[in-house]
This record gives C-alpha cells, structure tokens and sequence, in this order.
C-alpha cells in the first residue's frame, strides 16, 4: 500500500552535544547536516536505522528522559552535584535546566528524522510495498510518540482546551525553523493521526525490537486515555491483550532479567554496542552514583510487602539502585522498554471505570490480575471514583517505577501538588531557554516560567 507523499531533497539535523563532569560542558556546541538525502533502498534502511539509533539517544529513551520524569515524580533524587539534576529532584526547574534542552533538542532531531522518511520514501521506486509500508509506518509511530511525549512534558495536556500545545514541524529540514506552539488540541490531533497512519502501514511482527501494528496500537491505547477518550482506550488495550503475540509473564523479574524481549514485551530498544549504549549504568550504578532511588520508593514498597516488584531496587552503598537496567557501571547493553502489556491491563482498568456507565468491578479485575502476579492480594472493593484513582496511583507507581511513567499519572489525575507539594504551574515543564532565544520569542512561555 503505497500513499503519495510530495518528495523533499532532505539533509538529516544532526546535534552533537559534547558532555563530560564538568556541568560548564553540557551546553549543545553546533547543528551540523549529518546525512545524505534517501534516494535508493539502501539509504532509505541507513535512514531507518538512523531513525532507530536517534530514538536510543540517552537524552531520549536511553536513559535520562525516564530519570527526569521519576526525580519529579519523587521516586528518583540527584545523588551528586549535576545542576541539572539537582534542579529536577527538587521540582524547583528554570528555563535554564540543561537537560531539558538535551531533550528537546533529541526529540525534535528524531522528528525531523522520521519526517525525511515520510517525505522521502515513497519516492523510492526500488523499494518494495511491504518495505515501503514498514518504513512509513515506523516514521509515523516515531513522530507520534515524541510529539507525544514533548507534549507530555511541555505543554498542558491535561487541558484539552489549553493554548500551551508544542510546536510541529511536519517537514523535514536541515537548518532549525522558528515554529510556533499548536494548541494542545491540534497537537492531540497530530498525534492521534500519525497513530493511525502507524497502524494502517504497519503489520503484527513476532520481533519486538522494530515497531509492529500492535506496537502501535498500545500507543494509541496510551494516548486515548490521556485524552479521556475511553472507549478508544478500551477497543485499542483489547486489540493488544488478545494478540496472542502478547502475554503476561508469571515472574515479574523476568521481565528485566533476560536479554531477549519477554513475552510481555511490546516494544524494546536494543542496545547492542559501545557506539550506541544506554546511560543507565552511567547515571545510577557508578560511585558515587549521578541518580539514586529516593527512600521514599523503598518505604512505599516495604509497605506494601512488595518483595516482588520492590525486588529490583536494591542497596548502593547508602543509597538505592533500581536494576532494571542492569547493576554495574558496565551494564550499558540492558534494553528500555517502551511500551509492555500490564500497561494495556492498567489502561482497560482506568478507561473501564471512567466511561460512561463504565464499571468499577471490571476495573478491579484488571488490577487484580497485575496484583496477583505481584504476590499481593486482591483489592476486595473499590467504594468511589477517589478511592479507584489512589488506587490507580499505587498500583501503577508499583508496576512501572522507574519506567517514566508516574510523573505523568500523577499530573493527569489530579494528584500532584497533593503529592508533592509543588504550585499547579510546575505540572507543566518550561520550554528551555535557549530555544526562546534562537526563535526570537516566536515561542510563547508555559505560565508563570
């Protein structure tokens, strides 16, 4: 299934950024052209690879995007002197935090990644329609989870009807382009269409490190709910549950202790080398570690008598380590996994209650399921709409600690400044610094930043 895309000649934005211990060194030096335009299929593969490897960057999904999103949501604490990471940990963030630049900067060169291959593609005549189809839908997934995700950490999503969306660039470029903030609407709306383009090009695949339909489909079934949009919700995390690709792992651990995706496993990131590792072992397992497990995380899991899901935070020295990501400073293979399938549970779970004339015992079924799995018993009952949503927090801060996840549940509903103490307007990270600058104030500020 071919579409017909208008065809760009395109060089790829690549961004070096040259880091060391000295915070003074962490500022991005220069935007340079990185790569040749895709004209044949074989610089359409160099590009979706490349695709791949700017995804796995440690300011993306390599690493620190998920620990920014865990020192906000009090699970995670600066360990030693990074600003940075400081300024995270507290909740107390400038416009000048330097890891927020890193991070747009890396979600915004993805994109731009993705949209030389949606511009791009089509225009292969060599490539095959499958080969085609893969690649498209692989662009459009890509796209939609980092507009996702920069919206998530910038813009006020849980507002459908805010002003402070992101900007969306939706063609491919070599220089930097001063583009304004879209509405949180329009952004949802950019979002939800890349979403469906991803799962009209894209097939089931049985190797869960490439993008596949019901990759995408859970990514849509993630979007839906942030969006109240239950039913969408629903039908998606059912489409995902009953793929007999998909199934529950009886031992939690075994989820992050094999090299191989496990059965539960929707989507991973495969780091396989030296030129392309994860930051984990960096960040959290050196001496003394730049990123720790709060106490605060330990004792919530001590409390509940989670010796299964607590067991993969452990003791460093006077500190605690999560070993998700392995356990040594060496660990710098372990794989991130993006999406898995005890988050569609959690999904139904919510979404099943929150529709209309929805029903809190088949919210309860779901829990339960993940609750079991945990050796934990199950929740007899669930008296109000309050009761299920501090349910919904414990269980999946229990589920996903450390998977970049609770940050947002606790911003969406409701619970943050109850939680961590924090005024309303920090929900909402700030556009950085410098790129008010470089846009010449196009961009318009989050409030009160």
């Amino acid at each position: 299934m071919k579409k017909t895309i208008n065809k760009y000649l395109i060089i790829l934005l690549g961004i070096v950024i040259t880091t060391s211990c000295d915070v003074l060194d962490q500022e991005p030096k220069d935007l340079i052209a990185s790569s040749d335009a895709i004209v044949d299929a074989r610089s359409a593969e160099s590009a979706l690879n490349g695709l791949y490897h700017t995804v796995q960057s440690g300011d993306l999904y390599g690493g620190r995007f998920i620990m920014s999103s865990e020192m906000l949501a009090l699970n995670a604490e600066a360990a030693a002197f990074q600003a940075y990471w400081q300024e995270l940990s507290t909740g107390n963030v400038p416009t000048s935090n330097a890891q927020l630049e890193f991070y747009w900067i890396a979600a915004y060169n993805a994109i731009n990644a993705a949209n030389n291959i949606i511009a791009s593609v089509p225009e292969v005549t060599e490539l095959s329609d499958a080969d085609q189809d893969r690649m498209l839908g692989t662009a459009y997934f890509f796209r939609g989870l980092m507009f996702f995700d920069l919206l998530r950490q910038h813009g006020e999503f849980f507002d459908l009807g805010s002003i402070y969306g992101i900007p969306l660039p939706l063609e491919p470029s070599n220089v930097p382009k001063e583009t304004a903030r879209s509405t949180v609407q329009q952004s949802f709306e950019q979002i939800n269409l890349d979403l469906e383009m991803a799962i009209d090009f894209l097939e089931d695949s049985g190797d869960k490190y490439y993008v596949s339909k019901g990759s995408a489909q859970a990514l849509m079934a993630r979007a839906a709910l942030y969006q109240k949009d239950y039913a969408t919700a629903i039908s998606m995390a059912n489409l995902v549950i009953n793929n007999s690709q998909y199934e529950l792992e009886e031992d939690y651990n075994a989820i992050f202790n094999v090299e191989d995706p496990s059965s539960e496993s929707i989507l991973e990131l495969n780091f396989i080398n030296l030129t392309d590792p994860n930051v984990w072992g960096v960040e959290m397992y050196v001496t003394p570690p730049e990123v720790a497990v709060r106490a605060d995380l330990m004792n919530f899991f001590n409390s509940r008598g989670e010796s299964e899901r607590g067991g993969l935070f452990e003791a460093n020295g006077n500190l605690y380590k999560c070993t998700k990501y392995g356990s040594a400073a060496t660990d710098d293979m372990a794989n991130t996994i993006l999406i898995r399938l005890s988050e569609m549970y959690m999904i139904r779970a919510e979404a099943s209650a929150m529709v209309a004339g929805g029903s809190l015992e088949d919210a309860r079924t779901d829990i339960n399921r993940l609750r079991s799995r945990a050796g934990l018993a199950d929740i007899s009952s669930i008296a109000s709409e309050d009761a299920l949503i501090t349910i919904l927090l414990n269980e999946r801060r229990a589920e996903f600690a450390f998977e970049g996840q609770y940050w947002f549940d606790l911003v969406r509903l409701g619970r943050m400044e109850q939680v961590t103490g924090r005024p309303s307007y920090r929900r909402v990270m700030p556009i950085p610094l410098r790129e008010m600058i470089l846009t010449d104030d196009v961009l318009i500020q989050n409030p009160e930043y």
